[in-house]
């Protein structure tokens, strides 16, 4: 009898050890499937972001930063300042939003979260700072300095910093007007447009700002460029024959195709983060608004529809994977 009730308790204990070591496996599963959901929920979030279109807008008198997701639906207003906020772009992880303000009485960068909040100065220089570009890994900004802005001896350079404002150096010095920087995906180049030679054309040069190269070499002007996700081809607007419309190049300028034919100045292209579409602004029906196409040049799409006009889109190209 004591043999069986001795048998009965050690069977009861190895039964409760088991069921100990099943409860434990399966809160250790439970766990790994909430941090998996947490991580997928996250993931989708920062994709959904990123994958909303930015744009300027005067709709309510004055120039704001706006987000829309890529079908032109809900389209909303980021930024609430009475003096002018944007161009902005999109940071490679898809958080943040750059843009100029001038909501200081002075043109300078500012970082935003992609939903508005958590405003961040990052310029505090009396000239003009303007339109700017996040390298890939997201730890630098290429910008625009304007000297003298709007006087007799304004002058556009192209400058870097780290992504917190600090470590500015200066890569362009010509008596031109150099801008519109964009970083190459993989972070060993800089696009920018200056019209050195007379007319505007788009440039490469190294990071560190040697070895610029004319890739354009066109009559007429050619700017408002952006890499293709990949690094092998450049979108940009040229006026070469007659109205600015957009243009598809090969990353060393060669083979430039006309992608947009219409009577009307199309510019500011942008890829989308899988280089199938392109969204750019367009005038083709007497105000500014924006457009997506594919990136041959078909299926075009008319996004906003507001009689105050709608500019500079940016579809967040540069995607940083972690």
């Amino acid at each position: 009898m004591k043999t069986q009730q001795v048998i009965n308790f050690v069977a009861l204990l190895i039964i409760g050890l088991l069921f100990n070591a099943c409860s434990e496996d399966q809160m250790a599963l439970i766990e790994q499937e909430e941090t998996q959901n947490q991580e997928t929920l996250l993931k989708n979030s920062m994709s959904h972001l990123g994958y909303k279109i930015t744009f300027m807008s005067f709709r309510e008198n004055q120039a704001d930063v706006y987000v829309m997701n890529a079908n032109g639906s809900q389209q909303n207003r980021l930024t609430f300042n009475p003096k002018w906020d944007g161009p902005a772009v999109w940071s490679p992880d898809r958080r943040k939003l750059l843009f100029p303000s001038y909501r200081e009485g002075n043109w300078d960068l500012y970082t935003m979260n992609g939903d508005g909040s958590e405003l961040t100065r990052l310029t505090f220089n009396p000239e003009t700072d303007w339109k700017a570009d996040w390298s890939p890994d997201g730890t630098k900004i290429a910008f625009v300095r304007i000297f003298d802005y709007l006087g007799p001896n304004e002058n556009y350079e192209i400058y870097t910093m780290d992504a917190d404002g600090t470590n500015q150096i200066r890569l362009t010095n010509n008596l031109a007007q150099d801008g519109h920087p964009r970083w190459s995906p993989d972070g060993n180049q800089i696009l920018f447009h200056s019209n050195r030679e007379g007319v505007f054309n788009i440039y490469n040069m190294n990071v560190d700002g040697s070895s610029k190269t004319n890739l354009t070499n066109s009559e007429g002007h050619n700017w408002t460029h952006a890499w293709s996700p990949n690094g092998e081809n450049i979108a940009f607007s040229s006026n070469r024959n007659g109205y600015f419309n957009i243009y598809i190049m090969n990353a060393d300028g060669s083979d430039p195709i006309q992608i947009t034919d219409t009577q009307a100045n199309n510019t500011q292209p942008c890829w989308s983060p899988n280089g199938s579409k392109i969204a750019f602004q367009s005038y083709r029906d007497n105000n500014w608004e924006i457009y997506v196409m594919k990136n041959d040049g078909t299926n075009e799409k008319r996004l906003t529809y507001h009689p105050k006009g709608d500019v500079s889109p940016d579809w967040c190209s540069h995607i940083l994977n972690k």
